[in-house]
């Protein structure tokens, strides 16, 4: 009888242990599934950075300019002196305060500063435009926006990435902000 209970004893463990084995990963089915996690990821990263990332940072660096410039026309509007935003190379730019009203940077008071490269690294101001600088507004890099809510000049920033995609951010005379392909 302690014979014919022990086979059923073992015969119960050796089965437990079959149905644990059967449902779990050995080590090597485990080592292919993380080996062709990383193939895809190898493929994924180039193909990101030089297809999605570039497109990405060309909208980002466009729209930034463009909520600055409307920074500048509601804090000209709401405080009554003029603001505006001066380019340079880099490609940078300053949210400036004009304190004199003589539409240069140098007399006012700096906003804020901004060189799109530090959050765009694949975004430059397109230099087949804009005079070669990539900047035109009225023949200078240089715009306010008076407590009317209108620009002292009309112009455009050109901005390109590394794929040769291009945006254009523009300002008309009458003050209305635009961003275009």
């Amino acid at each position: 009888m302690k014979i014919a209970s022990f086979l059923a004893v073992m015969h119960s463990f050796l089965k437990l242990c079959k149905t644990n084995r059967a449902s779990g990963f050995t080590l090597v089915e485990l080592m292919i599934v993380i080996g062709v996690m990383l193939t895809a990821t190898a493929i994924a990263v180039p193909t990101y950075h030089l297809t999605i990332k570039p497109s990405a940072d060309l909208k980002g660096a466009s729209q930034r300019i463009f909520s600055d410039m409307q920074l500048a026309r509601l804090r000209a509007v709401s405080e009554n002196v003029d603001y505006g935003l001066a380019f340079s190379a880099g490609p940078t730019y300053q949210v400036f305060k004009d304190i004199d009203g003589d539409v240069q940077c140098d007399s006012g008071e700096a906003v804020k500063t901004v060189n799109l490269t530090d959050d765009y690294s694949t975004v430059q101001y397109d230099t087949s435009q804009g005079g070669g600088d990539g900047i035109d507004f009225s023949g200078g890099t240089v715009f306010t926006m008076t407590p009317r809510a209108l620009p002292s000049v009309s112009g455009s920033v050109f901005l390109t990435n590394t794929k040769g995609e291009d945006r254009e951010v523009s300002v008309n005379a009458m003050g209305g902000m635009t961003i275009s392909q």
